[in-house]
């Protein structure tokens, strides 16, 4: 695993092993956003979980798609806060959490989520994504699946002793 910079010192993403041991895979933003504007991956994905209307599906993420990368370059590029994309993760988390787990969304109709930790104030680290499906996590494969990874990132910088954005560059740097 390596964790990489996406857009300045705020916003990072995983890269994980490639499972075919030839190396590394793209970074989980990039991987994520190729895949939501790959329309062949969308029209497919939406006969599987037997979407009605597989055109309007397939523009709708395509948009979606577009409005994440372009948020997030806004956002960066205006030096504000990625709070404005990355929403707690359970909508009943108040207040300040250690490497509280996060959601993006754009919308309340976004039907693509990028899930992250945060480490600190302006400081996220993207651990995958997938196509909403259900209302809750663990009733669709690929977020309880995401919801899974999302834990374990979180269990692995707590283990090592991140609290701060000091502690997650050395951990960073230490990869």
């Amino acid at each position: 695993m390596k964790i990489v910079n996406i857009f300045v010192e705020k916003l990072f993403a995983v890269v994980y092993n490639d499972e075919v041991g030839n190396g590394y895979q793209d970074n989980e933003y990039d991987r994520l956003l190729d895949l939501w504007t790959d329309v062949n991956y969308l029209r497919e994905f939406a006969k599987v979980n037997k979407v009605k209307n597989v055109n309007q599906f397939v523009k709708d993420r395509l948009r979606d798609a577009e409005n994440i990368d372009d948020l997030l370059h806004d956002l960066t590029e205006e030096n504000l806060p990625l709070d404005k994309y990355f929403h707690q993760l359970h909508n009943h988390e108040t207040g300040f959490k250690l490497l509280s787990l996060r959601k993006g969304k754009t919308s309340k109709t976004d039907g693509l989520r990028m899930y992250a930790v945060k480490i600190d104030t302006n400081c996220f680290v993207i651990t995958g994504g997938a196509i909403k499906m259900s209302h809750y996590m663990k009733d669709h494969p690929d977020t309880e699946k995401e919801l899974e990874k999302l834990k374990q990132f979180q269990a692995l910088l707590s283990d090592n002793g991140v609290i701060d954005k000091d502690s997650f560059y050395e951990f960073k740097s230490e990869l």
